[in-house]
């Protein structure tokens, strides 16, 4: 493998290993890239202003259910846990709400942000 290949293979820096009823989770640190495409999605959506600002209570919900299909990946193989076609289900979990500070903290936003606060 190159030195190339080897820079870009992706090899994701884990900031916090978790249990999530009773699943080992790794909370991994997002890219430049992760960050700037969640943004986009979320603005595409309606959820995101230019400001980069949750629209209502309901977008700073799905803005958090996002980070965490960015950031929770499998401790085991290292794989991402979820997608983004999981983000409406992801919101009905108790306990996404019980990890939002270590979700958004990694993502480098603050909890009151996706608020609205």
């Amino acid at each position: 493998m190159s030195n190339k290949h080897k820079l870009l293979a992706k090899n994701r820096r884990v900031v916090k290993s978790v249990e999530i009823d009773g699943v080992k989770v790794d909370i991994i640190k997002p890219t430049m890239g992760d960050r700037l495409r969640l943004i986009e999605q979320a603005r595409a959506a309606g959820e995101m202003t230019e400001k980069n600002e949750p629209t209502g209570d309901r977008a700073g919900a799905r803005m958090l259910a996002r980070i965490a299909v960015c950031v929770i990946h499998d401790s085991e193989t290292g794989r991402p846990m979820f997608a983004v076609n999981d983000v409406d289900e992801l919101l009905d979990e108790s306990w996404l709400e019980d990890f939002a500070t270590d979700l958004t903290d990694v993502f480098n936003v603050s909890e009151e942000k996706m608020r609205g606060k």
